[in-house]
């Protein structure tokens, strides 16, 4: 039903949020408590690295936002709803691998330079996964469901 299928997809972009968070929290009370002093690059680096960085979490998420995007566009309002859920259960797990490595990116810069930047950097990420985060009323908004179909999403009915 619905429901299974909602919570299926939650399940792993739950997953792709928690693990690098988990590694996120150790890192930063490391930091925090002056216990963790990287020492692997040098100050020009470390400068630079900051914006080749950021330029590439945000190129990750932009194309995690288009790809899920375009894949979402291949939907047809004749298929059947389980082929439409298919379809954004595909479109959602690639975006949030996007976001995922983009997470990651800033968890690498944080290991290697100890810079506030990458907490910001970290943020951006989690919010970036906050606001496409699927819930019923997304999933109805971007499927474009009609009547019929947004009611078994919305009662949690058998999927037909």
């Amino acid at each position: 039903n619905s429901q299974e299928f909602l919570n299926k997809l939650q399940l792993y972009i739950n997953a792709f949020i928690a693990i690098p968070m988990l590694g996120f929290i150790i890192l930063f009370l490391r930091i925090e408590n002056r216990s963790y002093y990287p020492d692997f690059l040098g100050e020009e680096i470390t400068f630079y690295l900051r914006f080749v960085i950021f330029a590439a979490i945000m190129i990750l998420i932009v194309f995690g936002l288009i790809l899920s995007k375009r894949k979402r566009e291949s939907l047809d309002a004749n298929m059947s709803i389980r082929d439409k859920l298919n379809i954004y259960y595909s479109a959602s797990i690639s975006r949030a691998y996007s976001l995922l490595g983009a997470t990651l990116l800033a968890l690498i810069g944080l290991t290697l330079t100890a810079e506030q930047f990458y907490v910001i950097y970290y943020t951006i990420c989690l919010v970036a996964f906050s606001m496409t985060y699927p819930t019923i009323y997304r999933i109805n908004r971007e499927l474009k469901l009609n009547r019929e179909e947004r009611e078994v999403i919305i009662s949690r009915k058998k999927i037909k």
